[in-house]
């Protein structure tokens, strides 16, 4: 049913005694939560000393998922609230998502460009090349 578990004090980040209520019911600590990414459900295995419980991984966070989490802190951080709030995030994301589409487009059209550059020499594309300056290898800058 699943692969064995291997309990090693080492790895342990932090322990405490959990109080279970008359109904059976326990508390997760907001830092184990918190440090696992529970969402909602955890599975619960019944070993033969313990229970192990895991969270159940629902989908991953992508790097857009991220970067709009920190377009929305950056928001709240500069003070907007209410209804500016609202329109202020929906902006920012917007612009956000225009600036992708921007450099996906720019990625396929290099993609089907012709290999050969100028000079008669073909160039070396690696697909990442519109996120980097070919000069020295810092993140290209995107015009607004």
């Amino acid at each position: 049913m699943m692969n064995k578990i291997i309990f090693d004090l080492d790895q342990v980040q932090e322990h405490r005694d959990i109080k279970i209520t008359s109904k059976r019911q326990l508390t997760i600590p907001k830092s184990f939560f918190d440090h696992l990414g529970v969402e909602e459900t955890v599975q619960a295995y019944l070993l033969e000393d313990g229970i192990f419980l895991k969270p159940v991984r629902h989908r991953t966070r992508t790097v857009s998922d991220l970067d709009i989490e920190s377009i929305v802190r950056k928001v709240i951080s500069d003070g907007y609230t209410g209804e500016e709030l609202a329109k202020e995030i929906a902006y920012r994301i917007n612009e956000y998502n225009k600036q992708m589409e921007k450099r996906i487009q720019q990625f396929l059209d290099d993609m089907k460009a012709d290999p050969e550059s100028e000079d008669g020499e073909g160039e070396d594309f690696n697909g990442l090349d519109i996120f980097f300056d070919k000069e020295d290898g810092s993140i290209a800058q995107t015009s607004k």
